[in-house]
């Protein structure tokens, strides 16, 4: 019988505690690789921002092969698959960056992405496996509280490892993928695994409905992905912030997702999930269009603080769709397919951002004017889905107070 509440469920906190056990070991190395690639590895700047485009591209490619997986060998073993996986590239990387083969090194990093790939479904379509549609918005919320938590200790736990050697980060991050595989063991696949029979590619699935979901949550990676690369820029050259200080602004990131998740997830459920969504992208807009009048760090923190809100709503709502949408025997199909769109919003957001500072001679109004913009065009296609999805008398999926059957 599921538990009504997620904080009783012992499989989602299991699953959740093995996502933020990877968090704390990504979020130990994630601020500190562009640095490494540079400064260690001696690559040019573009060549670093080329490495991180292949690496979003490469998990693209993964993230179809990890929704197959999940399905066909089941959610654990694929959870396994990834942190073992992790576990010997990133201790590979360390070995290959001590003997100086540093093609070598380029390779494994972006070849890091297959780990991720391998969980990210998998982890996804249990939560879903777990829940049932009332209550698994509030299991998506809980999962990610638990992931940020992750995400709030790594990058304080790294920068005490950088200065002692930049080394100690990839054992760091196979340590943290051993203990990941130790939690792993204690999950329970709860359904059955599938089986293919039909003629059509089994790595991918044919729904117009999740491909046009998956459009709009490609256009709200567009403006998120600007977190990472666009937002520092511009707060150094325009803003002329101390770059010390942007860890201040990251943090208020970290805070109000563990904080704001499970409450803002709790009020926003009587408006129903397109609503959810909705609410998030115009959030999310928002915040990176008023970045344009922010002069100092603490208007920075505000607009932080409101796109927090935009991240809040729109992450756990876009798994929950995805998961009410998909067949029980397709759902980490359905996630992978999902997080290939999203893959290719993350590889090519930022540099459409920095794209448009560049042309428009950083304008903060012009250049965050026209990067909410990709907000709209999600909205609007969220709202296509759901008057199709309305029309098609599918497995209802809440648009407001009432259900769409």
């Amino acid at each position: 019988m599921l538990s009504s509440s997620a904080f009783k469920n012992k499989q989602i906190i299991i699953i959740s505690s093995s996502s933020m056990m990877r968090s704390i070991g990504m979020g130990a190395s994630w601020p500190f690789m562009a640095i490494f690639l540079s400064l260690y590895v001696h690559l040019a700047v573009y060549i670093v921002g080329l490495i991180f485009t292949l690496l979003s591209l490469m998990s693209m490619v993964f993230s179809i092969l990890g929704g197959y997986l999940a399905d066909l060998k089941g959610r654990k073993f694929t959870l396994y698959l990834g942190s073992i996986s992790g576990i010997f590239i990133y201790f590979g990387i360390a070995m290959a960056f001590l003997i100086h083969l540093y093609t070598f090194t380029v390779v494994l990093f972006v070849l890091s992405s297959f780990s991720g790939s391998m969980v990210y479904p998998s982890a996804s379509a249990l939560i879903a496996d777990y829940t049932n549609s009332q209550n698994r918005e509030k299991g998506y919320a809980f999962y990610r509280i638990l992931s940020n938590i992750g995400w709030a200790v790594g990058p304080l736990m790294g920068s005490l490892i950088f200065s002692a050697g930049i080394i100690y980060i990839f054992y760091a991050l196979s340590i943290t993928g051993v203990l990941q595989a130790i939690i792993v063991f204690f999950i329970k696949n709860r359904k059955p695994i599938a089986t293919y029979t039909g003629k059509k590619n089994p790595f991918l699935v044919y729904d117009k409905f999740l491909f046009i979901f998956s459009i709009a949550t490609f256009f709200i990676i567009l403006v998120s992905s600007q977190f990472s690369v666009s937002l520092p820029l511009y707060a150094e050259i325009v803003i002329h912030l101390n770059p010390d200080f942007l860890g201040y602004i990251y943090a208020i990131n970290g805070l109000i997702v563990v904080a704001g998740q499970y409450p803002l997830i709790k009020l926003f459920s009587r408006f129903g999930d397109l609503n959810t969504f909705i609410a998030g992208t115009i959030f999310y807009a928002i915040g990176y269009f008023i970045i344009a009048f922010s002069h100092n760090l603490f208007g920075l923190m505000f607009d932080m603080s409101i796109i927090t809100i935009g991240e809040n709503l729109t992450t756990p709502t876009i798994n929950t769709v995805i998961s009410k949408m998909a067949p029980a025997n397709k759902t980490g199909r359905y996630m992978g397919f999902n997080s290939m769109f999203n893959s290719i919003g993350r590889a090519f957001g930022p540099s459409i951002g920095t794209s448009i500072m560049y042309f428009f001679n950083f304008n903060g109004f012009i250049s965050w004017s026209l990067i909410a913009t990709f907000g709209i065009f999600s909205i609007i296609t969220v709202l296509v889905f759901g008057n199709m999805y309305k029309n098609s008398g599918n497995t209802y999926i809440e648009m407001g107070k009432k259900h769409v059957r």
